[in-house]
């Protein structure tokens, strides 16, 4: 009897363990942001952007994001910097002469927000839904 006692003590202790450590894995997968959409509105910062008076176009590439500026050369790549308590999604453009530029919207849906340029100048920021143009 006091074999059996044994057995069954070390079979519910591994069991509690299982279960204690089971409480953390989450029981369905965590949605990405480029695997939500609503409607015709990706929920990632792509597309088409009114920053102040001018547009830009972002383009996921790799880990990060290429912005291209309708008045400008070249293109600036952003990363994504943080979520702040307050549900803002920060991302931040290498580093520059003056620090870096800096979008932050609203919310996880990319809509709209502000654009913080390095020199401390804002600018209001909205995605469109049609293409870029002045």
């Amino acid at each position: 009897m006091q074999k059996y006692l044994s057995l069954i003590t070390i079979f519910l202790f591994i069991v509690s363990c299982g279960i204690s450590c089971a409480q953390d894995i989450p029981i369905t997968p965590p949605v990405l942001p480029s695997q939500s959409r609503t409607g015709s509105v990706a929920s990632e910062f792509e597309g088409c952007y009114k920053v102040g008076n001018t547009y830009c176009t972002v383009k996921p590439i790799k880990m990060a994001f290429e912005v291209r500026w309708a008045k400008g050369k070249g293109r600036m790549t952003f990363f994504f910097d943080k979520t702040t308590s307050d549900g803002k999604v920060v991302f931040v453009s290498e580093k520059l002469d003056k620090g870096r530029d800096q979008f932050v919207f609203d919310d996880d849906r990319y809509k709209a927000g502000i654009f913080i340029r390095a020199d401390g100048k804002v600018f209001v920021v909205e995605r469109l839904q049609n293409q870029c143009g002045e």
